[in-house]
Formats: structure tokens, sequence, C-alpha cells
């Protein structure tokens, strides 16, 4: 009667625990409203990045460089005592002792004042364009460093709904051990349950791991939402302390997913035709800014052969005589004069400084060529990473979970009516687990996978939109089918019982 009564209780029991779990799970996977979005935080990572002040800084250098080189060189003023005697050193003994004042202009060759500015600028109008790089891959580790957050949440929130359900199952196990164990029948032995709690053990274990990991990532996320003030203007310390604010984030942060736009069409093809993705990457910012760099480097170009032309000067002098001891009248004197500077023993040195700079102009145009193949071929190796998680994703949620959801349930009717084992509960509880983490990570490689190929297509990036609710963890979704509801526990006994029992 006892048997009876306790075996009674199991089924109902084994019900509001799953009812209980799935609960919990439901809502501390369910995003919080208050938590910080991913638009949020890289729209704080990007104002708060100080590599975007110092390369603004940087331009502002170049472009005065630029300005202070578009100008003459100065004037040179002489002022000068000639022809002194020496055995009086009086002003008015001799008609040839004068007082001079001469200037000097010297003008720089050919274009170079012109030439030299151009090369500043257009260094200068390379810094726009590494900032926009600079934008993008910010955006893209935190990116990045959100969906690690997210995943290791998700696995900490899995991994405790799962602990939830073996302490429910030993719980109900050791009562339904002491009903039996009185009966004489010992399909369950303490062993049985023994084995239960050291896999319980080993799975706090193994949350604490996972623990540790979320801390982590919240750590390297906090890199880049750090609030640093501008203390190093009017500052006139060369050794300033760096003062931070606290990283601005709670534990809603990272709860939620990403759901990043769809792939380009070139993307989403089995095969990408290269051809047309060399041609996004070309418009790339870092590819354009590599183009401007070479650009820099045609004006260095120009600027040695501008060494080739002559350097011209023009001088102008006044020389003042006084009037002799007679005073007679002396008449002073007006000098006029230009000078050239000619390239002419210096033709070797000039030549290689041409040939030096068009070397470095091609060896540019190689590290752009380059650079162009690396990024193809990581949008290549990219896209069939992409392809094959999806591939992988499909094959978990078609497949996969849905033999251990059936396995599981099995082994639930059977444990309820005596006819199985906790340890295989248990085990397929964890097998269940490692399935659910093993897809979880598959969805977070998806994920960087997609925000890397974004960041490639820069032409094809779309706003970033945050979903309400995760739709790998809706009650209703796919990822579900291995938790059973409370009319599936109730109804699975009936069954068995009918097959057992025809």
């Amino acid at each position: 009667m006892i048997l009876a009564n306790v075996k009674s209780r199991v089924p109902s029991a084994l019900s509001i625990a799953v009812c209980s779990v799935l609960t919990c799970s439901i809502l501390a996977l369910s995003p919080q409203s208050r938590a910080m979005s991913l638009q949020q935080a890289v729209l704080q990572a990007q104002q708060h990045d100080p590599w975007l002040t110092g390369s603004d800084e940087k331009e502002h250098a170049l472009t005065a460089q630029g300005a202070a080189a578009d100008t003459l060189p100065n004037p040179e003023f002489s002022l000068g005592m000639l022809n002194v005697p020496s055995d009086g050193f009086a002003f008015n003994q001799e008609p040839m002792t004068q007082f001079k004042l001469g200037v000097k202009q010297m003008f720089t060759r050919g274009d170079s004042r012109a030439i030299t500015r151009q090369h500043f600028d257009e260094l200068a109008a390379q810094q726009p364009l590494l900032r926009q790089d600079r934008l993008a891959q910010v955006k893209l580790n935190v990116t990045l460093l959100w969906l690690d957050l997210y995943t290791a949440k998700q696995s900490v929130g899995l991994s405790i709904k799962q602990r939830d359900l073996l302490e429910q199952l030993i719980d109900i196990a050791q009562t339904h051990y002491a009903a039996v164990y009185t009966s004489g029948q010992k399909n369950l032995t303490q062993n049985d349950v023994l084995a239960a709690q050291l896999t319980l053990a080993r799975l706090d274990d193994r949350i604490a791991e996972l623990r540790t990991r979320q801390g982590t990532a919240l750590a390297n996320l906090c890199q880049w939402l750090l609030k640093e003030p501008d203390n190093n203007k009017h500052d006139p310390s060369v050794v300033i302390a760096a003062r931070f604010e606290e990283c601005d984030v709670d534990d809603t942060t990272g709860s939620t997913l990403p759901r990043l736009m769809p792939l380009p069409m070139l993307a989403s093809v089995d095969r990408i035709d290269r051809h047309a993705i060399a041609q996004l990457l070309s418009q790339h910012p870092r590819m354009k800014a590599l183009n401007q760099g070479i650009a820099a480097s045609d004006s260095d170009v120009q600027l040695a052969k501008s060494q080739y032309a002559p350097q011209w000067g023009v001088n102008a002098s006044y020389a003042y005589r006084q009037d002799d001891d007679a005073n007679r009248s002396r008449a002073d004197f007006w000098s006029v004069g230009i000078s050239v500077d000619m390239p002419i023993f210096s033709s070797v040195k000039q030549d290689n400084l041409l040939a030096a700079s068009h070397h470095q102009k091609e060896a540019l145009r190689t590290d752009y060529r380059l650079q162009l193949r690396e990024m193809l071929a990581q949008v290549d190796s990219l896209h069939g990473q992409y392809r094959s998680y999806t591939r992988r994703i499909a094959h978990y949620e078609q497949v996969i979970l849905g033999n251990i959801a059936a396995q599981k349930q099995v082994s639930m009717a059977n444990l309820s009516h005596d006819y199985g084992s906790l340890s295989q509960a248990t085990e397929v509880a964890i097998i269940e687990l490692d399935a659910r983490l093993e897809q979880l990570n598959l969805m977070n490689k998806q994920q960087r996978t997609q925000a890397k190929i974004q960041y490639f297509l820069p032409a094809q990036n779309q706003n970033i939109n945050v979903s309400s609710q995760s739709d790998t963890f809706k009650a209703g979704s796919p990822s579900f089918k291995g938790v059973m509801s409370t009319e599936q526990v109730s109804a699975q006994p009936s069954e068995i019982n009918q097959e057992r029992h025809p």
C-alpha cells in the first residue's frame, strides 16, 4: 500500500519539478527591460574611444605641418662695416669705408612648397578613413564581446536549469528508494543516488567555471565601456594619472541576443562572387586609407622630381659712406643681385632619391594588393564557416535535440514507474545539457562570423536590432522540445503501461 502511494505520487512530483524548472528557466532567460542594448554599448564605446581623439589630433598636426611647409624661407638680413682702415679705424678716412645693410631672399625649388603641402594634406585625409575603420572595429569588438557575455550568461542559466532538475530527481529518487527498500524491491539502489549526487557536484563545479567565464567576458566588455574624462588638456604635467569612471554595466547587460541583419546577397549564396566581393572590399575604409597613402607617396615622387629644378634667390643692399674730412659728399651705394643654386654635382643624389620614392610607392601598391587578397580570403573563409555553422545548428534542432528529448521523456517515464534507473535519467540530463551548450556555442560562432562579415562589407551593413526575446530560448521554439510540459509528463505513464501490459 505504501509502495503504491509512493508510485502514485512520483508522476505528480516529476510534473511539478519539470514545470517549476521550465517556469524558472523562462523567467531567467527573458531579457530585462532596463538592460543596456548593444546599440547603446557600441555608441558608448565609440564616444569614449581615446584612439579617435588621438587620430583627430594627428589630422590637425598634419594639416598644420602642411600649412607650415607652404611658406617661403625667412629672409636673411645683414648689417656690417666694410673696408674700415686698420691704421686709425676712422669711418671717413677712406672713400671705400661704408656701412652696409643688406637683405637676401631664397625661393624653394620648383613647386616643392605646394607639393609638400599636398603631401601633408593627403596624409591628413587618411585619418578620417582610419577613424571610420576604427569605428567599425570598435563596433565589431563590442559585438563579439557582447555575444561572448550573452553565451556565458545563457550557459550558466541552462546549467542551473539542469541542476534544478537533477536536484528534483535526486529528491524524488531518495523518497522512491526508501519506499522500494521497505517493499523488498531493489530496482533503485543507494549507489544510484550517490552517483547522481556526484554528478550534481560536478555540475556545480561546471557552473562555477561558467560563472568565471561570464566575469571574464564582462570585464573584457568593460574595457570598451569605460568613460574616461578629458584630463589631458590644460594640464602642464607630463605624467598624468588617468581618471576613469565606473563601468556602466549591470547584471542585465548582455542578457539579450543581438539579432544581426541578414547577410548581403553576395555572401548568402553557396559560392561567393570574388570579383563582386573585391569591388565591395575596395570601398572599405581600410582599403581607402591605404589608397590615400599611395596618393601621398605620389606626392613624394613629385617632390623628388622638383629637386632637379634650380633654387633662385634675390638680394639687395644699401651702403652708406660718410663725408670726407673736407666735408665733401660721398655717394652711397645700392646693390641688387640674383643667385641660383644649380643641382649639378648632386645629380646622383637626386636620381637615387627619385628612385627611392618610386620604389616606396610601388611597395605601398603591393601592400594594397596583399591587403585586398587577405581580406578577400577572410571573407571567403568566414562565408564557409557561416554556412557550416548554419547547417550544424539546423542539425541540432531537427535531429540531435529531438532524439535527446525523446530519450529524456522515456527515461523519466521509466523512472517514475520503477522501470528505469536514476543513473540513466541523470546521464540523459547531462547529455541534454551538453547538447544545448554546444548548440549555444554554435549560435555564438555563427553570430560572430556574421558580425565579422558585416565588418568587411561595410556597404552592406545595416543597423543591429536586438530582439525582445531570444528566438532560441522561447518556450515554443524547437530548442525547448526536450523540456516536457505537465500534460506530457502525466500522459506518459498510461502510454507505457499500455505498451508493457496490452
